[in-house]
């Protein structure tokens, strides 16, 4: 498993568990996401708006709870797509 597949279904987790990610997360983690494919690149996309949204979670109290499920599902093609 690659560092970026690694580092992408733990942040998923880390998320659909209560915790969170944040954009300077992502950047240190994958420098390049338009070289990124299929579920890896749904994945940083998720966690993406997932971090830019903080504003609409802190607002919008069942916000946080349906992207939180929209991750797992994200998480769960990652690692169907990955053999894992």
């Amino acid at each position: 498993m690659t560092h970026v597949r690694t580092f992408l279904i733990d942040s998923l987790r880390r998320v659909t568990d209560g915790g969170d990610v944040t954009n300077d997360e992502l950047d240190a983690a994958i420098a390049d996401p338009a070289g990124l494919r299929g579920a890896e690149r749904k994945a940083w996309h998720g966690l993406s708006y997932w971090a830019d949204d903080d504003d609409i979670s802190a607002q919008d109290p069942s916000y946080a709870p349906s992207r939180r499920q929209q991750l797992g599902d994200l998480l769960a093609d990652l690692e169907r797509e990955g053999g894992g």
